[in-house]
């Protein structure tokens, strides 16, 4: 290899660590690793972390209609169905037709998941804790802010 190949190869190298700085590609990173370490905390319960999000959206609004849960979780429906599906089938939720209007379905928590629900909080606060370990209030409330204007960007 020349050095003028060698010089290109490690401005090639140098931009791809790069790239690996940047904040968009930090958060994916640290969604992806959130999550995948939230779902092995959950997997003695039998869930994932897209799981018992729903569980704790409807732990504030019970009975919800599906479409909505889906708006309020930002995932689509069809991904959305299959989810609710899997958690009725394993006993988390129960569904119902809207008596108002059969085509809507209501969600509902189940009493299985009414009785893990604090042991399941617990697991998450217990994650928090683990992750923002070292972080002042303050630090916390300014990365709040952060992330919610980037939020509020990409609406």
């Amino acid at each position: 290899m020349s050095i003028s190949e060698h010089a290109s190869e490690h401005e090639r190298r140098s931009h791809l660590d790069d790239l690996d700085r940047y904040p968009t590609a930090r958060i994916a990173r640290l969604s992806r690793r959130l999550r995948l370490g939230f779902d092995q905390l959950l997997e003695p319960f039998g869930l994932t972390s897209v799981q018992f999000a729903l569980l704790q959206r409807l732990g504030q609004v019970d009975g919800l209609v599906q479409a909505e849960l889906g708006r309020r979780m930002a995932i689509e429906p069809a991904t959305l169905t299959g989810i609710v599906q899997r958690l009725e089938r394993d006993g988390w939720v129960r569904r119902d037709c809207d008596p108002e209007n059969r085509r809507l379905q209501r969600v509902w928590l189940s009493e299985k998941a009414r009785a893990a629900m604090p042991a399941l909080l617990e697991v998450q606060a217990r994650r928090r804790r683990q992750v923002f370990a070292g972080f002042s209030p303050e630090e916390m409330a300014h990365l709040e802010e952060l992330l919610e204007r980037v939020e509020a960007n990409i609406r």
